[in-house]
């Protein structure tokens, strides 16, 4: 599929279906419909922890010749994915969460294998590779450092502007020079606008790419509610 961009055209990178249990209201068909109706050209899958939804996602997108991305946003930990405690280090948590997209179909492979070992190797209350297996399967992968859950907002938002940066540069060392992406979202929030320009500083000091994206969890503005009541 070659496909034509204009420099306003937006592509969802941060996007979660009905597959993101209990989180998102987002049914894969009325998603390709609507996507359709705006014209989008493009648009990724990213739920929590699986791809249970991604051959699904794969073949409604391309029914309607819209060019799927396939991906899923990881929990991620600092330790290994074999660790069985509760115990963190000060000022850090258990784990956190990365968006990864296949960029072509050894990524795709790569982020199959990684989602499986996530739950038969690192499932402890999460599903979670650590960092060395990401390593080990990080090519045709791209990154994206996720929103407040991530781990740069969560050391931003502690005041630890320099862990931010070394995380930063460790997961641009692992998916290699363009391959990772710094998020910044404008959802107005109460806090997400205090802490915007301390990423894009951020991200600016490191030499990285800055991606915007909507982190998206129900389709239309009048869904908004009925995802609210299934959070609840």
């Amino acid at each position: 599929m070659n496909l034509q961009f204009k420099s306003k055209d937006f592509v969802h990178l941060h996007l979660h279906t009905d597959y993101s249990l209990l989180q998102s209201t987002i049914q894969i068909k009325p998603l390709t419909n609507h996507l359709q109706n705006l014209q989008m050209k493009a648009c990724a899958i990213t739920d929590y922890g699986n791809m249970y939804g991604a051959i699904s996602f794969y073949s409604s997108m391309k029914a309607k010749e819209i060019h799927p991305i396939l991906g899923y946003e990881a929990f991620i930990t600092f330790g290994s994915r074999f660790d069985r405690e509760a115990s963190v280090k000060a000022g850090e948590r258990p784990y956190y969460n990365l968006v990864l997209l296949a960029k072509n179909l050894k990524g795709y492979y790569n982020l199959a294998y990684l989602a499986s070992k996530a739950f038969t190797e690192g499932l402890y209350h999460k599903p979670r590779i650590d960092f060395e297996l990401l390593a080990e399967r990080s090519e045709g992968i791209v990154g994206l450092s996720s929103g407040f859950s991530g781990t740069i907002l969560h050391f931003i938002k502690q005041g630890n502007t320099e862990k931010a940066f070394q995380n930063a540069k460790l997961l641009e060392e692992i998916f290699g020079k363009g391959n990772f992406f710094i998020e910044i979202q404008d959802h107005n929030l109460n806090q997400g606008k205090k802490y915007q320009e301390q990423t894009i500083e951020l991200a600016r000091k490191a030499d990285i790419p800055l991606v915007a994206t909507n982190e998206a969890y129900y389709l239309t503005r009048e869904d908004a509610r009925a995802q609210e009541i299934l959070l609840c």
